[in-house]
């Protein structure tokens, strides 16, 4: 399989489950109309007090819950500062991110003086599952976050479409003034929305620590928060948009892991970028109406992306003999944040319209 082996894809899923589980809590949040752009700084604060519990009492379970304590207690100071102060959501959450980094660093260096190293979460073999080739190993023999993460997020899906709680948080991101007039809390699911991306964020951060890593170390949480949130905004403020966002995230992540230790760009690797470009080519090239044409493309921009991927494509046909240096590759991931980014500045409209704005309810 060369590059895209299975440790690649076992790999790919290690990577993706903390981004997706805190973009899941991030999503719920932004659809009731807050955004926390320090969940960085939460996922930081889940890291750090997992591993600080981990030190004192050697327990995984109540490490992780001191990782959901630390990431409700960032989440709890937002909603104070979004909901309740109505403070602007993006200074709130940028100071909670610059705050949690250095709090985490000066606990850090001050009251763990000597650092320790704790062995990771087991990975699970499910009967019978795990012993089907190649899936088996990539689905089937994980630890217990990844089993779980992938409950969360089923869970979310039924709870976001078919229950009335999720339709609540639906009419509040949208439409808090008439869902405030037919008797829903607008304070109240925006508060449980944000304290459940606390907890989300929380246990990824503690993941991240004691989970993987097995140790702490300054700002280790890596940029994860800020991919999470992009994903939230690529994704369009849809499950399914987060789910694919992640999933490019994590295998960009992955690939660039796994390509530090080669001379070359392999043949495959060109290939599975072009293929990736070709939906974004299409989805260019279709007008307001649905219909596709090759004139929706002849704008500077738009010819740009189909130059790319034509290049791509002659790259997957006959490889050239290049090589990039590590440091580009670690950029790899956070620049297709910042495209998903402006990818999402397009589709603006799609986003919940009372997102960031604070509700006073006597405006009602």
């Amino acid at each position: 399989m060369g590059v895209f082996d299975v440790a690649f894809l076992v790999s790919v899923l290690t990577i993706a489950a903390p981004v997706l589980l805190a973009a899941n809590g991030e999503l719920l949040a932004q659809r009731a109309g807050v955004m926390n752009v320090g969940l960085e700084g939460v996922m930081l604060s889940g890291a750090f007090c997992g591993y600080a519990v981990m030190c004192q009492v050697d327990n995984q379970m109540l490490g992780f819950l001191g990782g959901i304590a630390g990431g409700v207690l960032g989440a709890a100071l937002m909603g104070i500062l979004a909901i309740e102060a109505r403070v602007d959501q993006i200074v709130a959450g940028i100071a909670i991110g610059i705050l949690g980094y250095g709090v985490t660093a000066f606990l850090n260096q001050h009251f763990i003086p000597e650092p320790r190293t704790f062995d990771p979460l087991p990975r699970l073999a499910i009967p019978g599952l795990s012993a089907l080739p190649v899936i088996g190993d990539v689905l089937f023999r994980q630890d217990l976050f990844i089993y779980a993460t992938a409950i969360v997020v089923v869970s979310t899906a039924y709870a976001l479409h078919r229950t009335t709680w999720g339709i609540n948080l639906v009419a509040v991101g949208e439409t808090p003034m008439a869902a405030d007039a037919a008797g829903v809390s607008v304070r109240g699911v925006r508060w449980a929305t944000v304290l459940l991306a606390g907890v989300a964020a929380g246990a990824a951060g503690a993941y991240v620590s004691i989970g993987d890593v097995g140790v702490f170390r300054d700002d280790m949480v890596g940029g994860r928060g800020y991919l999470a949130i992009a994903a939230v905004l690529f994704g369009m403020w849809r499950l399914r948009g987060v789910l694919l966002a992640v999933a490019i995230f994590a295998t960009t992540d992955a690939i660039q892991l796994r390509l530090q230790s080669l001379d070359v760009i392999p043949r495959e690797v060109w290939a599975v970028a072009a293929i990736l470009l070709v939906p974004i080519v299409l989805r260019l090239a279709t007008r307001a109406d649905g219909t596709r044409t090759a004139t929706a493309l002849l704008t500077p921009p738009r010819l740009l992306v189909v130059a790319g991927s034509t290049v791509l494509v002659w790259f997957a046909i006959r490889p050239p003999d290049v090589s990039l240096p590590a440091s580009l590759w670690l950029a790899m991931p956070y620049v297709l944040a910042l495209v998903a980014l402006a990818a999402a500045k397009a589709s603006r409209h799609q986003a919940p319209s009372a997102l960031t704005i604070p509700y006073v309810r006597s405006e009602a």
